[in-house]
């Protein structure tokens, strides 16, 4: 079993020093950890085009998983996509919506879908459907969204990398760069990057509002092509994709035997969020939206497949969406607009008690190459 445990402060502060320990029988290591905790972020005019059609897109969710599904064309996920212990069919779901099931992994404590579509439909569904990159593709919330997303983002990262080696990286690959807000950030401040991104509306949203193209490619198997980046990114990307080591054990290699940097932000299952949803599983459209998010991750399993693909933690930060989480489902469920407008201008303070507790539904954790 790989077995992980923090030593934190008792006062609840936006950053500390924590030290979390692994222990796998052989295994035994120790990190320093320089942990942030929150992000300001005006959610109701970023999630613009959710609030506008939120009833709409809950059926639209609910029918399209619950029909994908109960059809036939699907695989039974053996092996638990972190740590490969096989999945045991005789542990319950930990949470089941729209007929999927989410399993939890004993050993790394990994949450995972346990029958999900092909690896090609997967990839026909992310490369061509353009409802589900409708958010990224608003030019409404552009601006907002590299203001107040990408932009913090790129600054954490870059803070993390120069803590690290006293100086900028000089170069940043975006995986699963979605309509490149994160590397137009990058590029703001000065930074050589660039992006890789297999959907079509999202590069073409790239071009067309930003002026730069992202690369299409199997980023798994041309990770070569981007061998001279010191920094990759994956922001929202491995949670999607059914070997999500594949994913980290690429972007390892690139920065192995130099200064690099491995950030990968995914979503977090101990969170607010989850435990909503839970109440609310009719109504789900995102975090544990079973198609979207095949992978949830816990801070174990994310810190396993870090320490599994050669990488030592260096730093972490959590924040989210839970109190918009709460606020959205309670709307529905009444329903009254008159909540959200309500409350929305408080959601911003109780997601600062949220992500105080670490309960938030986002993490990122940045890791440096074992060797160095």
């Amino acid at each position: 079993m790989k077995q992980w445990s923090r030593i934190i402060p008792f006062k609840s502060q936006n950053s500390r020093m924590e030290t979390w320990i692994y222990d796998d029988s052989d295994i035994k290591k120790r990190y320093e950890v320089d942990v942030t905790l929150g992000k300001p972020i005006d959610i109701t005019a970023l999630k613009l085009n959710e609030l506008e059609n939120f009833h709409a897109q809950v059926v639209a969710t609910r029918d399209s998983r619950t029909n994908l599904f109960q059809s036939v064309n699907m695989r039974e996920v053996t092996l638990c996509p972190i740590c490969q212990r096989k999945t045991d069919k005789n542990i319950p779901p930990i949470f089941e919506v729209y007929t999927a099931h989410y399993v939890q992994c004993p050993s790394c404590l990994h949450c995972y879908v346990a029958t999900v579509p092909s690896d090609e439909s997967l990839h026909r569904f992310y490369a061509s459907n353009k409802e589900y990159q409708k958010i990224y593709t608003d030019k409404r919330t552009a601006d907002i969204r590299v203001q107040q997303v990408a932009l913090p983002k790129a600054e954490w990262a870059i803070h993390q990398y120069y803590k690290l080696y006293g100086k900028k990286p000089h170069s940043v690959l975006d995986v699963g760069a979605g309509s490149g807000h994160f590397v137009q950030a990058c590029r703001s401040l000065g930074l050589k990057a660039d992006g890789v991104e297999i959907s079509e509306s999202g590069r073409e949203f790239c071009k067309t509002y930003f002026g730069f193209e992202l690369a299409n490619c199997d980023f798994t198997r041309e990770w070569q092509r981007f061998k001279d980046y010191d920094m990759v990114t994956f922001w929202a990307v491995i949670e999607h994709v059914s070997n999500p080591m594949a994913m980290l054990a690429a972007g390892s290699k690139i920065v192995f035997g130099k200064e690099g940097l491995v950030v990968a932000d995914v979503p977090r299952w101990d969170s607010f969020s989850t435990a909503v949803q839970n109440q609310f599983s009719n109504s789900v459209i995102r975090h544990l939206d079973p198609l979207g998010h095949i992978n949830c991750f816990t801070d174990s399993s994310l810190a396993t497949a870090y320490v599994l693909n050669n990488l030592d933690i260096v730093s972490a930060w959590y924040f989210g969406m839970d109190a918009y989480e709460l606020v959205t489902q309670l709307s529905h469920a009444l329903p009254d607009g008159k909540i959200i407008e309500t409350l929305k201008s408080s959601i911003p303070a109780f997601q600062k008690s949220i992500d105080l507790a670490i309960l938030s539904d986002e993490m990122v954790f940045a890791g440096k190459p074992s060797s160095l």
